[in-house]
């Protein structure tokens, strides 16, 4: 992506980040000599061809940033126009048009056009966040290109070489971002069109409704589907979205009146504490002493003085 179009005041500080490189390289680099000359063992030498090893790494990291950004930008955006031709309106209603007229007076055909229908009003409703997806790559692409020098020059030293690694995984990240939301937005759309509901496959339609609710919510979510993929795996990204479907389901009218309905049939009594065992014993207690008392008033001259 060419970032020309940035305002001068953003390239500035670019600039000035570009220009502190190498102070900041050469301060890292003297530090690393102090800390390693503290934590070396008598008779041995600081690790100082190392520490100038990867200050070497950072300068060339520094000039081949922009081609590798550029690069990687290119690469996303071939790969997802080629699969976001999938999205194409024409095509998408094309398709619809195609479906409908192979649909016939059957049960497998009335779940299919619900099938349908959720489909592709999920598909529209959520055709705008592509909208979303572009802009949060065009900012995290900016914030990445804008702080690339200061996470560069902290590849010098081990303790804080995590920066860089963070800034390339994150750039492979968003990259990813646009690609994946192009999957899922065709793997939404396409889901009416397939013979999921034929009896033949043994799935029930209750899931394939929770199937397509699933692939609508993770285009939303399209960042945390690939933060997912990328280190938590693919089991992990389907239970994330298996837990928020049914917290969402949760709080569908119908659960909220059963809910409600529940609390209404309860006794009055329901909320009150029960007595615990050192309320009944103390109850128990206060008693014994009543009735001794009423005792001693009907015979007065059994007491002792």
């Amino acid at each position: 992506m060419d970032m020309h179009w940035l305002s001068n005041e953003a390239q500035q500080i670019h600039s000035l980040f570009s220009s502190l490189f190498f102070s900041l390289v050469l301060t890292l680099l003297l530090l690393g000599v102090v800390l390693g000359y503290f934590k070396m063992s008598m008779a041995s030498v600081p690790d100082f061809l190392s520490l100038v090893g990867r200050a070497v790494i950072a300068a060339f990291l520094l000039v081949a940033f922009p081609e590798i950004m550029n690069t990687l930008a290119q690469i996303t955006d071939q790969l997802s126009q080629e699969v976001g031709k999938l999205n194409n309106l024409s095509l998408v209603v094309s398709r619809l048009g195609e479906k409908i007229g192979d649909l016939s007076f059957s049960w497998v055909s009335v779940k299919d056009s619900v099938l349908l229908i959720v489909s592709y009003v999920s598909f529209f409703i959520v055709y705008m966040s592509v909208y979303l997806a572009n802009a949060l790559f065009i900012f995290t692409w900016l914030l990445l290109y804008i702080f690339s020098p200061l996470l560069i020059a902290a590849f010098v030293l081990p303790a804080t070489s995590k920066a860089t690694l963070v800034l390339f995984q994150s750039m492979i990240e968003v990259c990813l971002w646009k690609i994946t939301w192009s999957v899922l937005a065709a793997l939404l759309w396409s889901f009416a069109l397939s013979q999921i509901n034929k009896p033949e496959y043994g799935i029930d339609f209750t899931s394939a409704i929770l199937i397509n609710f699933m692939l609508a919510f993770s285009v939303v979510v399209t960042p945390l589907v690939v933060r997912g993929l990328m280190f938590a795996g693919v089991s992990s990204v389907s239970a994330s979205l298996g837990g928020a479907i049914l917290g969402v389901a949760a709080l569908t009218p119908t659960s909220m009146a059963s809910s409600v309905k529940n609390n209404v049939k309860r006794p009055l009594n329901y909320f009150k504490d029960e007595p615990t065992k050192d309320n009944r014993s103390n109850q128990k207690g206060r008693g014994n002493r009543d009735t001794r008392q009423s005792e001693v008033q009907k015979n007065p001259g059994n007491t002792e003085d």
